[in-house]
Parts: C-alpha cells; sequence; structure tokens
C-alpha cells in the first residue's frame, strides 16, 4: 500500500463527475415532424396521381361549339355541379339515358324497378318510338341516378356499355355518394345525320341548362316552385300539364311537372320546341309570364340566359 500523503490545503479530493452534455429535444422533435410531413406529402401525391383529373370547366357557348364523334364530359363554368354530357348523336345519347328517363319522369313505365332491355324496346315499338326519338336532351339530380342505380343492381339487371359509362362519369364526379348534391344533363352532337340543326342544339342546351340550374341551387328551385304556385293561376297550371302529359311525362311527380313547365315557358324559346299554341295560352300570356318570372329571379347565372341570345345567334 503506498503511504499516505499528509493533506494539502490547497487540494481538493472531492471527485467531481462530469455532466454530460445535455441532448437537445428539438432535433429529433423536428426530424420526426418531417418525416411525418413528408409521408402526408407523399400519400396526398398518390392519391392525386390515382385520382382521375376533374373533367374540364366550360361555358354555354364553348360546349356549344365542340364537336366530337365521342362522349365528352364537361364541368359547367358557372355552375361546377352540373355536367354535361356531350353526346355523339340521339341513339348514342338514348342508350346512356333513355331507360333512366322511363324510370324517373315517363308515365307509362315502373317507378320501383328498372325496365329490361326487352321490356324497354316493348314500350318504345308500342309507342313508335325509337331509342334516338325517345327524348332530345337529359337532365337528372344525382339522387335520380343514385335510384337508377340501386335498383338495377338490386335486380341483378345488367347495364348496356353507355349506361355503364354514365355509372362511371356518376362515380368518378362522387354523385353516387349518399346526399351528393349535382346534376347530369345531355345533348346530342348536331349534324344532319343525327337530325339535330345548329340551333336545336343551342335549344336544347339552354333548357337543359335550367333544368341543372332547378337540381343544384336550392334558392332557384324554391323561386320555380313559388312562382309556379302564386303567380301562375290554375288554368295556366293545367295548360302546362296537360302539353307535359301529351308528351308521357309523369304527371304524378309535381317536381317534375313544375320544373318542365317552367324550362318551358322561359328558357325554350324557340317555335320548333315551343309556341304558346302548344299549351294553349294566348301568346300575350306567355309574354307576361316571362316577364314576371324574369323579374324576379334570383340573381344567379342562370338570369341573364333568360333573355340572351342563344350561341347561335352571337
Amino acid at each position: 500500500m503506498p503511504p499516505r500523503r499528509a493533506a494539502d490545503p490547497t487540494m481538493d479530493d472531492t471527485v467531481r463527475l462530469a455532466r454530460p452534455p445535455r441532448k437537445s429535444r428539438a432535433k429529433p422533435l423536428l426530424i420526426g415532424a418531417a418525416a411525418l410531413l413528408g409521408l402526408i406529402i407523399l400519400t396526398i401525391a398518390g392519391w392525386l396521381a390515382l385520382r382521375p383529373a376533374p373533367y374540364p370547366l366550360a361555358g354555354e357557348t364553348t360546349i356549344f361549339r365542340h364537336v366530337s364523334p365521342h362522349f365528352t364530359v364537361f364541368r359547367f363554368r358557372d355552375d361546377p355541379l352540373i355536367l354535361v354530357v356531350d353526346c355523339p348523336d340521339l341513339h348514342a345519347q338514348g342508350l346512356m339515358f333513355d331507360r333512366v328517363a322511363a324510370l324517373i319522369e315517363k308515365a307509362d313505365a315502373p317507378k320501383n324497378r328498372v325496365l329490361s332491355e326487352a321490356a324497354f324496346h316493348a314500350r318504345l315499338a308500342a309507342a313508335k318510338l325509337t331509342i334516338g326519338s325517345y327524348y332530345y336532351g337529359d337532365d337528372y339530380p344525382a339522387h335520380a341516378l343514385r335510384e337508377f342505380f340501386r335498383l338495377a343492381a338490386a335486380e341483378h339487371l345488367a347495364l348496356n356499355p353507355e349506361e355503364t359509362h354514365l355509372r362511371a362519369i356518376a362515380q368518378r364526379s362522387g354523385f353516387l355518394r349518399p346526399g351528393a348534391n349535382g346534376a347530369i344533363i345531355s345533348i346530342p352532337q348536331a349534324g344532319p345525320s343525327h337530325r339535330v340543326s345548329l340551333r336545336a342544339r343551342a335549344v336544347i342546351l339552354r333548357h337543359e341548362l335550367s333544368h341543372g340550374a332547378y337540381f343544384t341551387i336550392p334558392a332557384y328551385h324554391r323561386y320555380v316552385h313559388h312562382f309556379y304556385n302564386t303567380v301562375m293561376t290554375p288554368q295556366e297550371q293545367q295548360a302546362f300539364q296537360s302539353f307535359l302529359v301529351r308528351q308521357g311525362y309523369d304527371p304524378g311527380y309535381h317536381g317534375l311537372i313544375v320544373n318542365e313547365t317552367l324550362a318551358y315557358l322561359i328558357f325554350t324559346r324557340d317555335r320548333e320546341f315551343f309556341r304558346a299554341s302548344a299549351v294553349g295560352l294566348p301568346p300575350a300570356t306567355i309574354t307576361t309570364l316571362r316577364r314576371k318570372f324574369v323579374a324576379h329571379m334570383p340573381d344567379i347565372w342562370l338570369k341573364p340566359l333568360a333573355t340572351a341570345p342563344l350561341p347561335t345567334e352571337r
């Protein structure tokens, strides 16, 4: 054992342990946050990459002037909840929408099931109609499309390729989600072989856009019903209902009758499709009703179209 040293008052025998440097907690937190943010960004980027690009926005004139031999879908620029399906011709349009029309709007078709192809063709033959002459334009709110596809699935009913395409359009746009708001309208391409003139195409588009607004804008929906119920007389209401019933519309669907009444009265100012004599009312009555309706319309994108010239006239 080594000898002990004498105590040195200048020396301190206390053993001091050096405290290790404190590790900063901020750096790992920042690294973790950065990693989490990167993961979120990658997830969103992956989702966006897998999600189909939205349909292009277009206004009335652009849609009217569009020419294509294929189905083309636009979101209406002034109301993107309205999708416009530009169909190659009346026959293609009918293949996509006719059975929807039968379920939702036609008086002589069942309302609790979708007609089979055979049953639908039998009704066409009985009415002396064809797929291409059943309707010249179509318009359906999202909830009506959900009902059509729900019933078809419940009945294990096969959809034709065009109806399958329509379902994909509605699915991609979110219209098949419960409670989703939106509308799909359609117009046919113009041309001699399509039995649709350029002016007819413009008239159909204007008419169908008004239906789109009825489905997607609650204030306009309320105004249409208010005008029908409080401004139009019972005789005027009956005149329009009789006109619509002659075209096969279901008189038991009150909203349909109201919607079509105002679409014809205000937004179908073409003698080929609508005139005062068609409803048995004096032209002066039609003029007065139009003036009153436009004067108190909600200030929405549709209001200028009530009096604006058609795209063919610009």
